[in-house]
């Protein structure tokens, strides 16, 4: 009869230390992942925020812009009693965006 020969295991404690390493390096794909999908969701929230401020900012410059007009002004101006210049004595300056 032939005798098998028996290895040391040799090969046994590769293939395990292959699918350890396997393992492990999908687990930390798998976490560098959550990592990104976290921080993409936060992006997006601030990104949110960033254009609620945005938004803000525009209605306030526009409030800005309607109270800070002659028409506006005017009735102010005369209930207080002060000097209301004439329409060609007023010069229009417009206000350059920064």
């Amino acid at each position: 009869m032939a005798t098998r020969k028996v290895g040391s295991g040799r090969g046994r404690i590769r293939i395990a230390l292959l699918v350890i390493a396997f393992l492990m390096i999908t687990g930390v794909v798998i976490l560098r992942r959550s990592f990104g999908l976290s921080g993409a969701n936060e992006l997006l929230a601030l990104e949110a925020k960033r254009a609620a401020v945005v938004n803000d900012k525009l209605r306030l410059e526009g409030e800005i812009r309607s109270a800070s007009s002659r028409a506006h002004l005017l009735p102010v101006a005369e209930r207080l009693g002060l000097h209301v210049p004439p329409d060609s004595m007023v010069i229009p300056i417009s206000r350059g965006t920064p």
